[in-house]
């Protein structure tokens, strides 16, 4: 696990991940309440139907996260309508996966794989999925609605089974597996 945390460490600092993705097709966007102390402190801000807020970066103003047509922020420090303070989810996952704890160097000695092989497998990662794209020409339409002319796939892929989740921090080990694989849009 924290050699795959060490990969996504790289990937993020090298900015080699598939934003468009991250904004389509997951929960990115969303505001988190950042309330230290008040009982949602840490939940999803939503508006007064329940759905899940996000900055819109073109009208500068909260909207539904859910929005097909929108250009949602996934960093940045927004304000709610109460006035309280709110961040993109991703935003905190950047935050916790850039850290130094997770830096090739710091977890070279613990998982027994060099620093510079580390930077290499991940370097290799980003240029398979961003520079050996597969794309089929099928058109799709996505859970929005909206009608693409062509499939976009990234030949990389992971699988996490009995044998890594059987282990006492294997949950942990599929987490990062898997937030690595959204991070390259591979999923």
């Amino acid at each position: 696990g924290l050699f795959v945390m060490a990969l996504i460490h790289e990937l993020l600092h090298a900015d080699k991940i598939d934003v468009d993705y991250l904004v389509r097709y997951t929960n990115a966007p969303w505001l988190v309440i950042q309330a230290p102390g008040a009982a949602d402190h840490g939940l999803f801000a939503r508006d007064a139907e329940g759905n899940p807020l996000a900055f819109d970066q073109t009208t500068k103003t909260l909207v539904n996260a859910k929005g097909a047509d929108i250009a949602p922020a996934i960093v940045g420090q927004f304000r709610l309508a109460d006035g309280r303070a709110a961040v993109p989810s991703f935003q905190l996952l950047a935050e916790r996966y850039m850290d130094a704890r997770y830096s090739p160097d710091a977890v070279a000695e613990t998982t027994g794989v060099p620093a510079a092989q580390i930077r290499r497998l991940a370097a290799e990662l980003a240029r398979v999925a961003f520079e050996e794209t597969i794309e089929l020409d099928v058109q799709w339409t996505d859970w929005a609605g909206r009608t693409h002319d062509k499939m976009i796939g990234r030949p990389v892929a992971m699988h996490a089974m009995r044998g890594v989740s059987a282990h006492s921090n294997g949950f942990h080990t599929c987490r990062a597996i898997h937030v690595l694989q959204v991070l390259l849009g591979s999923v």
